[in-house]
């Protein structure tokens, strides 16, 4: 097999281009050489040449000029300079000045020869090699932001489409719960067992459908964006304690004690009240609904030094699997066997994240499955909120 021309020695002795190919007989790559700088720039075009030795000192041209010429012309060609004594400075110009790879002197260790050639090839490839990679990984990019700008605007059209398709369902739904209790009044006339039952039920998915439809606008709007957080500095401390006695009854109906752990050196922070209580009503609800025997407990705690209040929401169920809990603060997804799934829409704790997000804060779940589970949430104690 021919091997391929990657090196031109270029020098107007005949005996000196002889000695360099006769040094390289033995190597992967070809050496040609030729006493004319034209004939060099041909050989160039016409072969995958990866570097050029030429002579400083030479009838028509010197080595100096001839390198900036093929620097002009193959910039990818790597250039080394043959010199005698007397050319040392020329060739350090032609390092500092001209983009001369190396300059070898006369008479040359053939070994250090050797070695400067193939490092010269190296250097070659690798300039080559990091180009096209770097023009792959722009093409690339570009192909990513393309996709990126179709997959938001895709978002954002859906975004709009679930914000309209939700808002034109409010109405009609409005219509149907109002007769419903209506009829459900009595005022029509009386009721059999089974149509009462039969509304009820019906009076119920309307519940839950609208309970969907407001969580579906109150997600779309944190993500965009257009819900403008009300942050003020309030006492976390007020907050859960209001939302604890809100949800006493219905721990004591399943006969589950509901606790508060609360530091007494809480301090006031920023937050958005309302957005709060959302989400400590949200993680009260699902540990009630989800425990059978035992109880809940809030935790409270101050780490003032590393700038964030702790909460930890803690029950005593069935606890989470491990390939469940990546899944639950994503839309749509809901906690225990679908049998259990009676009125929850799966967005809440999707929107529990959002709203922390937003504060700046940070939400996440620790739990074993039989060991229960802590639903706990991060709140900066200096405001440093999203958006």
């Amino acid at each position: 097999m021919e091997k391929e021309i990657n090196v031109v020695v270029l020098d107007d002795e005949e005996n000196i281009r002889e000695s360099v190919k006769r040094l390289f007989f033995r190597e992967s790559f070809a050496v040609t050489s030729t006493g004319d700088s034209q004939e060099a720039i041909g050989i160039i075009e016409k072969h995958p040449i990866k570097v050029i030795l030429s002579d400083q000192r030479m009838p028509q041209i010197t080595g100096v000029e001839f390198l900036k010429q093929v620097r002009e012309k193959f910039p990818d060609v790597v250039r080394i300079l043959i010199t005698g004594h007397a050319d040392i400075q020329a060739a350090e110009d032609a390092i500092n000045y001209g983009g001369v790879y190396r300059f070898i002197n006369k008479p040359w260790n053939s070994e250090e020869l050797k070695a400067t050639v193939k490092q010269a090839i190296e250097h070659h490839d690798l300039v080559v090699q990091n180009r096209e990679l770097f023009e792959a990984t722009k093409a690339k990019n570009e192909e990513l932001e393309v996709l990126n700008r179709r997959l938001k605007g895709m978002y954002e059209t859906q975004k709009e489409f679930t914000s309209t398709v939700s808002h034109e369902l409010r109405t009609p739904l409005a219509s149907i719960k109002s007769t419903v209790d209506l009829v459900l009044s009595g005022a029509p006339g009386p009721l059999t067992e089974d149509q009462s039952k039969f509304l009820q039920k019906t009076k119920n998915n309307v519940d839950r459908l609208n309970r969907l439809i407001n969580d579906i606008l109150d997600l779309t709007k944190l993500e965009s964006g257009k819900t403008e957080l009300q942050i003020s500095f309030h006492n976390l401390a007020q907050l859960i304690a209001e939302d604890v006695d809100n949800h006493a009854e219905a721990a004591a109906a399943k006969g589950l004690t509901l606790t508060t752990n609360i530091s007494d050196n809480l301090p006031a922070i920023p937050m958005a009240v309302d957005k709060i209580h959302q989400v400590l009503n949200n993680l009260l609800s699902n540990a009630i609904k989800f425990t059978e025997q035992g109880g809940v407990m809030v935790v409270c705690t101050n780490n003032v030094e590393r700038n964030y209040v702790e909460v930890r929401v803690a029950d005593t169920g069935p606890g989470i699997s491990v390939e469940d809990k990546d899944k639950l603060f994503q839309k749509f997804q809901q906690l225990g066997e679908p049998h259990q799934h009676t009125g929850g829409t799966g967005l809440g704790l999707a929107i529990c994240k959002e709203i922390v997000d937003r504060h700046g804060g940070k939400i996440w779940v620790e739990s074993q499955v039989g060991e229960g589970s802590c639903f706990c949430f991060l709140l900066p104690i200096e405001e440093r909120r999203k958006g």
